[in-house]
């Protein structure tokens, strides 16, 4: 059943698969690839999950647009029976070879940081850098704090991540013992709060499991120590141990305040528009807020109260443990970020919203590092054109950042305002993590984003920059974290539903595709739709479809 200006039309199930299938998927894929094949270069990336026994492989396309700035489309979704770098690779030529877009102008590879994916010797990456030789790494630097937090977490004292497992669990089964809890909750007029559950594979939801628990810190202490060994359910040792001892909420306190840190940076990192020109400003204010606690060795004044409470002994022990805990994380987030950081700190030019202070050497230096082919003459014009652009619309009595929000939306149609403008929209994740005033908020709403900023700056200029814009489409279209392709699960455990269970894989793909590749409303791609004659001409055929769907057959799936 579907609703078009306020008619109801039916269509049979059938019939409304092949319009998602072999019409509508097809055809956004084709606008896609027009647009890439437009700008030139773009980036993959890809992640891997299990629907059931099904392996599904996304593969997300990041590129550039002058319209729009950094876009995200899903190419394809395909079932892979072997995660091996080979059939991975296999895979992935394909899709661009049925897509006919140029392997060459692939500028990196964006996947979470496994030996698969990145090792030295036989991986995708180096597989693929074979056929495109200037090929970079897209790692994906919100799994890089992840892993920072887990490899670190073996220097505390305390082991918090298992006793937040072992609360979350000892409540998770039992209605009757979450029952009790309540009583306490109303003992000390508090309202009734769940534990968060520490999800062990994102060692960074440790944040949000912690913050739950202090605020609970009373009533579950009161409850744990109140149950005897008498009782149906006594209270574990380690539990006991854990409400009674300083050391341990010590330590809570502590890992609340160093993992807001990384929490916040992680959360940046996610965001839909930020590329490799923001990942220097991101990881070096990171790296100097943590060598700043290391120095002051300040981690937080209920911290620092709590450890000032202990004896010398207990409170150098455990302090050194915070050092080393806070030191391993350095350690860990340089030794990925040193491998990139020339890369980031060349491109970090484009992240400039001052586009009048940037110099022409900068640009320079960051395309010889490219190793892009350029008119360096050419390009020079360019680059006063824009500033001069710059200049001039920046003068206007309305502001730049709505002369530019007024500029994306009327190319975009005004829709997915939460994707385009979501530097202003934020998730309900940031909002919970941040508090930010009335001030603040304006000041968010005033931002602009680098990218969108050149898009509208090559709009306005009168001569077309062909250089700019190929330098620009390289810079922007590599990322710094896998966060859209692993959003695509998501979205696919919304699509695939227990009673959607028997969907096939090229159905999931197509909704996909049409759902995260769509920049309209439903209203907005009606009218589109009736100026787009191909496209109503074989949604109307009943013959065997116009846009064949072509699939991914892999060697490994002809096994």
């Amino acid at each position: 059943m579907i609703l078009i200006s306020g008619k109801i039309l039916h269509v049979e199930k059938t019939k409304a698969r092949e319009l998602a299938v072999n019409v509508l998927a097809p055809f956004m894929t084709a606008k896609i690839t027009q647009m890439i094949n437009k700008t030139g270069f773009y980036s993959l990336s890809f992640d891997a999950s299990n629907k059931g026994h099904k392996k599904m492989f996304p593969f997300v396309i990041n590129y550039f647009t002058v319209e729009g700035g950094i876009e995200r489309s899903v190419i394809e979704v395909i079932e892979l029976v072997n995660e091996t770098a080979d059939y991975i690779v296999a895979s992935l030529r394909e899709v661009l070879q049925m897509n006919n877009i140029n392997i060459q102008n692939m500028t990196s590879i964006g996947a979470d940081n496994t030996n698969v994916n990145y090792g030295r010797n036989h991986s995708v990456f180096s597989l693929l850098k074979s056929d495109v030789p200037n090929l970079m790494k897209g790692n994906c630097f919100s799994h890089v704090l992840n892993n920072a937090v887990k490899t670190s977490h073996t220097h505390l004292m305390i082991d918090v991540e298992s006793i937040l497992s072992k609360l979350y669990g000892h409540f998770s089964s039992s209605t009757k013992r979450v029952e009790s809890l309540k009583e306490y909750f109303d003992f000390v007029e508090q309202d009734h709060l769940l534990l968060l559950k520490h999800i062990s594979i994102r060692w960074l939801s440790l944040y949000p499991s912690i913050e739950r628990l202090l605020k609970v810190l009373d009533p579950l202490s009161a409850y744990f120590l109140d149950l005897g060994d008498r009782d149906e359910f006594p209270c574990p040792p380690t539990i006991s141990i854990f409400f009674t001892s300083t050391e341990a909420k010590c330590t809570m306190y502590f890992l609340h305040n160093v993992l807001f840190d990384l929490q916040k940076k992680s959360l940046e990192l996610q965001r839909y528009y930020i590329s490799i020109v923001d990942l220097r400003r991101i990881i070096t204010s990171l790296l100097t807020k943590l060598n700043d606690r290391l120095k002051q060795n300040f981690f937080g004044y209920q911290t620092k109260v709590l450890l000032n409470s202990l004896a010398n002994a207990q409170r150098e022990k455990l302090n050194k443990s915070f050092v080393d805990y806070v030191s391993s994380i350095i350690k860990y987030i340089e030794k990925y970020y040193d491998e990139q950081s020339e890369l980031a700190e060349l491109t970090a030019v484009f992240g400039i919203c001052d586009i009048d202070e940037i110099k022409f050497c900068q640009i320079e230096k960051c395309v010889a590092f490219l190793k892009l082919e350029v008119d360096h003459d050419k390009l020079f014009d360019e680059m006063n054109i824009l500033q001069s652009t710059f200049k001039e619309v920046n003068s206007y009595r309305e502001s730049l950042s709505h002369q530019i929000q007024k500029y994306i939306g009327d190319r975009t149609h005004g829709s997915n305002r939460d994707i385009i403008n979501d530097q202003y929209n934020e998730s309900e994740d940031e909002r919970d993590l941040f508090h930010k005033s009335a001030i603040e908020s304006h000041e968010n709403e005033n931002r602009i984003r680098s990218d969108q900023l050149w898009g509208y700056l090559l709009s306005k200029s009168t001569t077309f920059c062909s250089e700019m814009t190929k330098i620009l489409a390289y810079v922007y279209s590599i990322p710094c974290s896998n966060a859209f392709a692993e959003g695509v699960f998501s979205h696919m455990k919304h699509s695939w539903t227990p009673s959607r269970n028997l969907m096939s894989t090229e159905t999931i793909a197509a909704e996909l595709k049409i759902r995260l590749n769509s920049k309209m409303k439903c209203e907005d791609f009606y009218s589109f739709a009736q100026s787009q004659p191909e496209l109503i001409k074989c949604a109307h055929s009943k013959q065997k479809y116009s846009h064949i769907k072509k699939r991914v057959l892999t060697i490994a799936n002809r096994e």
